[in-house]
């Protein structure tokens, strides 16, 4: 062979390095248009239409939740019910979405997400009026049946549309779902916060029915608009691996995920039957111990777009899962407060309060942006199926922290005291904090190291072909053919 003729024979090594910085040049200029054009973009008439209708509806469904916290137990006390039978009225609720929301997930792409959502709201709405007449019913046995029944009910409208808005923000807003995400978690709060206070109003005004009334009627009148209002949703393709929540809950990511949102809506929950009592040394009265309750859901209500916002920009947000659990851990040490050199004064629990609602905002905003690319990086299809097992998945796993928590508060309280109770949780949240950082520490390796593999095989992949006494040298990316070296 001549070797004059070799020196003009480049490297494999030459040409694929040539290649790569062809492409990459060429991927940095499509990424770049891209990022230009997402940041330009505006919302469309429709999209601004369709965030007003699901803000107003998340407001509405969760005041539908809370407005009968100030006058339910009372009325249900005069009918012979107990603190605890009454107590378990209001958990219920949380119950039923947890079982019923991985069911809705999978009927949604069948029944399609926009009929999901309004026939949810109209049930909600519907179940809200009924539930305004049980002032009625005098009878013990009657009015405990049937405050399950609909209550029960209203939950499973309730569920039917949470896990439907939460296909349709993935689909009409995809370049912010998180920040979108982050907006409607702050209307929940401001639902939660406001409810008790228009369900006491209503109720001076027009006794046991006005509250759920005006809000039901609301959520009936709303539903229809919905018809016209909200964007068609992408139909779902059901060829692939899309839609098994099965195999989602084998993903080891996922599951370690699902542990952090039970933990977090937990530390959230917990405080629901303790916090009152505690409270009760500082001699506080019904309306300032109600603006104290409302300082956690506040701050949460605030951060969460920030939260939300965040998750979108950054390419690694896990970090803030792990932050904020370890930041509930250090600040329910506060709460209690734990640490015996630590004085227990009202200004104290206020701003551990307002600091809690901060970091169970950080830790909960990512966790649904997670599970889907964590879905997708496994193989799931990007269709509404995946979408809507995941929203069914992420609404169950917090509905079951929302359960739980209430329950191991108050055992926990009825046989301790309010610092044990704050020392259980923190160290609850430091455990899964600890887990969940060594898995995705590790999780980030072995991803690198699947990248490296897929670089070799696929963007790297020399093929030698023999021709006619000459060897062919076949460079290809992601498949395809970028170079053919002929050599004799």
């Amino acid at each position: 062979m001549d070797p004059d003729v070799n020196k003009n024979i480049p490297s494999v090594s030459e040409v694929v390095e040539k290649n790569e910085r062809t492409s990459e040049s060429s991927v940095s200029k499509v990424e770049q248009g891209v990022s230009n054009e997402i940041k330009s973009k505006k919302f469309t008439w429709k999209q601004k239409c369709s965030l007003i209708m699901l803000l107003t509806a998340d407001f509405m469904c969760y005041c539908s939740m809370s407005i009968m916290a100030p006058f339910y137990p009372q009325e249900a006390a005069n009918r012979g019910m107990t603190q605890s039978m009454a107590g378990f009225v209001f958990g219920y609720f949380a119950l039923v979405i947890f079982l019923s929301s991985p069911i809705f997930g999978k009927l949604c792409p069948k029944l399609g997400v926009k009929f999901l959502f309004i026939i949810g709201l109209f049930t909600s709405g519907i179940c809200t009026v009924i539930f305004g007449t049980l002032h009625h019913i005098e009878d013990y046995s009657g009015f405990t049946a049937l405050s399950f029944v609909i209550r029960g009910f209203a939950a499973l409208g309730s569920s039917a549309y949470s896990t439907a808005a939460y296909v349709i923000v993935i689909n009409i807003f995809p370049d912010n779902a998180g920040a979108i995400r982050g907006v409607l978690e702050t209307f929940v709060g401001l639902g939660l916060c406001a409810g008790p206070g228009i369900g006491g109003i209503l109720f001076d005004i027009g006794g046991f029915g006005l509250p759920f009334y005006v809000v039901g009627i609301f959520l009936i009148l709303i539903a229809p608009l919905n018809i016209f209002i909200l964007e068609k949703s992408a139909k779902c393709n059901l060829d692939g691996n899309s839609g098994s929540l099965t195999s989602l809950l084998k993903l080891t990511p996922i599951m370690m995920t699902c542990f952090v949102m039970v933990v977090v809506s937990m530390t959230w929950g917990f405080l629901d039957p303790t916090l009152e009592p505690h409270l009760i040394k500082f001699n506080l009265t019904t309306t300032a111990v109600g603006l104290i309750f409302l300082l956690t859901s506040g701050t949460y209500a605030i951060s969460c777009p920030f939260w939300g916002w965040l998750s979108d920009r950054l390419d690694v947000y896990w970090w803030m899962m792990t932050v904020g659990l370890f930041g509930n851990s250090v600040i329910l040490l506060f709460l209690g407060p734990c640490l015996s050199f630590l004085p227990d004064v009202l200004w104290l629990n206020m701003v551990s309060l307002s600091l809690l609602g901060i970091t169970v905002g950080m830790s909960l905003m990512p966790t649904y942006q997670f599970i889907l690319d964590s879905a997708l990086e496994n193989g799931y299809t990007d269709d509404i199926s995946t979408h809507s097992v995941i929203a069914g998945l992420w609404s169950s796993v917090y509905s079951l922290g929302e359960v739980l928590g209430p329950v191991l508060g108050g055992s926990l309280m009825q046989h301790y005291d309010f610092s044990n109770t704050c020392a259980t949780f923190a160290a609850l949240n430091f455990i899964v904090g600890t887990l969940a950082t060594i898995m995705l520490v590790n999780r980030k390796q072995m991803s690198l190291k699947g990248n490296l593999l897929n670089v070799f095989q696929n963007v790297i992949k020399p093929d030698i072909y023999p021709c006619n006494g000459s060897v062919d040298i076949v460079i290809e990316k992601d498949h395809k053919v970028i170079e053919t070296i002929k050599t004799k």
